[in-house]
């Protein structure tokens, strides 16, 4: 976990480039539908377009949703990369169809496999699977379009490397990989947008979590297109087996993350239900800590840990003998700070949780005078929950003007010695955007 003094934030991207990236997908899908003489050639073909019509249909119905509402379907973006990849089918010769009609088909599958999901009422990633379609088109462009060679593209001039599979092996993967290299471009564009975050930060969240599965999809992808030469549509099932038990795996994973943040859930209310804190203050000092969190740049799997230990920071509380007045570890003396702090950490180390999120609930109560002065290593995620914690202390949900700035500023009084000045200064432009959109000024009661 980062100590130091993180990354500076840049500028937020706007929410309308999540529609973009749809509208994108979109006018790329319809320039493809205009060039319709071409579809007469891939429609005689059509056991062809069946069979990876029907997978990418099936992959898209079969998606899952990961960390952070992220939408993936590993099995329909392999088997769209290996349509566009493939230059023979058994004896079947399709290097002279061109990238439009199979992206005509791919685009049709994908909205056919996410029918099923709006009929019954379920939400249905749009800018995900506009973001899939066009890293398809990126791929199925370098390989099918772009003359690389003297002979045309790469598809058109593979007869030169037919006697050197392991080369054409390589260049599909390579074309494939950066194809997929737009996909997650688009996603951490639509991704900033809907979080109104940084997109180099974004980016960087979503190579870090999305490069390994991106690799698998590229080779796969390139395998299909490989042995469908000598195999036939029978090679589309054969080489996706594996990639269907990694959708698997990643289901389960999936639910176990989910089951992890519901036990945090349930043991932040313990200090609620046992009337140590006031009703809702781990939720606020959550959502609160994940707004600053994304001030300062945090990643994705940083701000996880955030969330986890805004939300169990005070569990602590629980083996005091009488409750602190209002909950109000503020109030409370260093030692006793340090204490609650320890005895949190304790529990949290037995829940199974990431360990620094157990790290970071121990050294929420060091003042930030150990970093400055000393060079202790107390992490940021401790840094921002310690200021969070004491602004919701002294408001207690408040929304009134006047609760709020006279909190800010008692925070200042401790700035450098207790609390970090980056952390305050985060949050004082969080707030100032709230009170933007609050509206008008709220009187004080």
């Amino acid at each position: 976990m980062r100590t130091g003094r993180g990354p500076a934030t840049g500028a937020r991207v706007p929410a309308w480039a999540e529609r973009a990236v749809t509208v994108f997908a979109v006018a790329i899908w319809v320039s493809t539908l205009l060039r319709w003489g071409y579809l007469s050639q891939l429609l005689a073909q059509w056991p062809l377009v069946l069979a990876f019509g029907a997978v990418i249909a099936v992959g898209e119905y079969f998606r899952f949703t990961l960390e952070e509402g992220r939408e993936i379907a590993p099995m329909s973006l392999a088997a769209a990369i290996g349509f566009t990849l493939t230059s023979f089918c058994g004896d079947i010769d399709i290097r002279v169809i061109p990238a439009a009609p199979i992206l005509v088909v791919t685009g049709v599958a994908m909205v056919l496999g996410s029918l099923p999901h709006l009929a019954r009422g379920r939400r249905v990633g749009v800018a995900e699977i506009a973001s899939r379609f066009i890293g398809v088109a990126f791929t199925a462009t370098l390989f099918r379009v772009v003359p690389f060679l003297e002979d045309g593209s790469l598809v058109r001039a593979e007869h030169i490397w037919a006697t050197d599979r392991p080369l054409l092996a390589v260049v599909m993967t390579v074309v494939s990989a950066v194809g997929l290299m737009g996909f997650l471009g688009m996603s951490a564009l639509a991704s900033a947008a809907r979080r109104r975050r940084d997109l180099g930060q974004s980016l960087v969240d979503e190579v870090r979590s999305g490069a390994g599965l991106s690799l698998a999809l590229s080779t796969t992808g390139a395998l299909v297109a490989l042995a469908e030469r000598p195999l036939g549509v029978i090679a589309l099932p054969l080489f996706l087996v594996p990639l269907v038990l990694t959708q698997f795996a990643l289901r389960q994973f999936a639910a176990i993350r989910a089951t992890d943040a519901q036990t945090v859930r349930v043991l932040s209310r313990l200090t609620e239900v046992a009337g140590f804190t006031r009703p809702g203050h781990s939720d606020r000092v959550a959502a609160l800590c994940n707004d600053v969190g994304h001030e300062l740049g945090l990643s994705d799997r940083e701000l996880r840990s955030l969330e986890y230990a805004a939300l169990l920071h005070d569990v602590g509380q629980i083996a005091l003998t009488a409750p602190i007045p209002g909950g109000a570890t503020l109030m409370a003396a260093p030692a006793d700070q340090r204490q609650i702090a320890a005895d949190g950490a304790a529990i949290v180390r037995k829940t199974g949780v990431p360990g620094d999120v157990a790290e970071a609930v121990e050294l929420q109560a060091s003042p930030y005078r150990l970093v400055h002065e000393q060079g202790q290593a107390v992490p940021l995620v401790s840094r921002i929950v310690k200021v969070v914690n004491a602004y919701d202390d002294l408001v207690g949900g408040s929304i009134a003007p006047g609760r709020r700035e006279a909190a800010v500023e008692r925070i200042q009084l401790g700035l450098g010695y207790e609390h970090d000045p980056r952390v305050v200064a985060a949050l004082e432009r969080v707030l100032a955007r709230q009170s933007t959109l609050d509206g008008p000024a709220l009187r004080e009661p």
